[in-house]
């Protein structure tokens, strides 16, 4: 065999290792993430501690955020999420959620104004399996799961806009 052969052979194997590794990766973070999550069971509430239902928004579609402070990921996006709400502010309600302590939700936000819903989950994220940040929920006028993202998201383009508004 030639070394141009070992070469080819070789690199195409390694290719094909890599998708199957890929392949794999993708499974396994998809398996990570939940597909129905109990939003009461977070016992959300305002950053000013006003319980807070999903239902709230129920009429919109919901872009639901979960997110913490130190996700650079989550920091990044939250500017596209901001020129979303403000675009759409009738037809879309961008929320974000953490579980993090009060105090730091607060602090961020003073330097960050966005203006999306903050939300505060009082009992840990974890406990609906809810631990890889940001995953966004996308939920449709009557509150169904339609979409879930992860990591972050170009919300402003104008083909995520479409892919949103088109549950409305």
């Amino acid at each position: 065999m030639t070394r141009r052969k070992i070469f080819w052979t070789a690199y195409a194997v390694g290719f094909a290792v890599a998708g199957v590794i890929a392949v794999f990766a993708f499974y396994m973070l998809n398996q990570t993430v939940p597909q129905h999550v109990n939003w009461q069971a977070l016992q959300l509430t305002s950053l000013q501690g006003e319980p807070i239902s999903i239902d709230k928004y129920k009429g919109r579609v919901v872009v639901l955020n979960v997110w913490a402070t130190w996700c650079k990921p989550c920091i990044e996006e939250m500017p596209a999420m901001d020129r979303l709400q403000q675009l759409h502010p009738d037809k879309i309600a961008v929320v974000t959620i953490s579980d993090e302590e009060l105090e730091k939700i607060l602090k961020f936000r003073s330097r960050q104004p966005y203006s999306f819903t903050y939300l505060k989950a009082n009992t840990p994220l974890a406990n609906q399996q809810l631990t890889v940040y940001p995953t966004t929920y996308v939920l449709n006028p009557s509150g169904d799961v339609k979409e879930i993202y992860l990591g972050a998201q170009s919300w402003d383009s104008d083909r995520m806009q479409k892919r949103l508004l088109k549950y409305f």
